[in-house]
């Protein structure tokens, strides 16, 4: 019976695409894979002449949604046919990968063996490039357009990281060149944050040569000439989180009492 083993192959290849990634990729008798550039596909190629890139399924006008579900049936009726199957994708597999998870899901639910290796994300990149540390006062981390879209709730107080303003409501792929919804992604913003309060806008360099992109601007300030292909708007807290002193003296009673056993 075949397994599915899902792979990233990072942001900068020559410095993120892992040993283990390589191995499976190397190894599988079935490999698919989407990544954003040539360098990328090419180390693929080389590591398995007969691996196959899923960005033919993708088609202008075409709902994102229905190229996923393509992606999933293509993984799943290889791994039907008992081949062991590599998917290795731009990134971390796991980070705004839906396709992925839907093909894990749905392999274990059809009794194969599926798993996903970690990987290095535009996130991790922006941690790195802009030394954030998330643990220190926290992190809310959302796809810009389900941001907007849900309305889903956020904490002035934290740092707000918003993935893909380039495509701020756009259901099909267009390349990433619609920025109609990024002003409807500026008024929410700015009616909790003021028009004045600094943001960055920042994408992770692919290359090992290159230099990340980060933009410093007003949130007013926000517009499409700023938001390029998969583009991330990091947003820091407006103020300091408030200490909660009863909380405290509660947690040093316990601390207390649990030394004294």
């Amino acid at each position: 019976m075949g397994e599915l083993v899902i792979v990233g192959t990072g942001i900068q290849i020559g410095r993120d695409f892992a040993a283990t990634a390589q191995h499976h990729i190397k190894t599988a008798d079935k490999v698919y894979f989407l990544v954003a550039e040539l360098v990328a596909a090419q180390t693929i190629l080389d590591l398995n002449p007969r691996a196959e890139s899923l960005e033919n399924l993708y088609s202008d006008g075409k709902r994102r949604l229905d190229t996923y579900r393509e992606m999933v049936d293509r993984i799943l009726a290889a791994l039907a046919d008992g081949q062991n199957v590599c998917v290795a994708v731009y990134g971390h597999p796991g980070v705004f990968a839906y396709p992925m998870h839907e093909a894990i899901r749905k392999a274990r639910e059809a009794g194969f063996a599926a798993r996903m290796l970690p990987a290095v994300s535009s996130i991790d990149c922006l941690i790195a490039d802009l030394a954030i540390d998330p643990a220190a006062h926290g992190m809310q981390i959302y796809d810009a357009s389900d941001f907007v879209v849900s309305r889903r709730p956020f904490d002035t107080t934290t740092a707000l990281v918003l993935l893909q303003i380039d495509v701020v409501g756009e259901p099909s792929y267009k390349q990433h060149n619609n920025r109609g919804g990024l002003p409807l992604l500026r008024e929410r913003l700015t009616q909790r944050y003021g028009d004045e309060h600094e943001a960055i806008v920042y994408s992770a360099s692919e290359y090992v040569w290159g230099n990340p992109s980060v933009r410093k601007l007003t949130l007013r300030a926000l517009s499409a000439e700023y938001a390029g292909p998969g583009s991330i708007l990091f947003v820091p807290a407006r103020e300091s989180a408030a200490i909660d002193e009863p909380t405290i003296k509660q947690l040093d009673a316990l601390v207390s009492a649990a030394q004294k056993n």
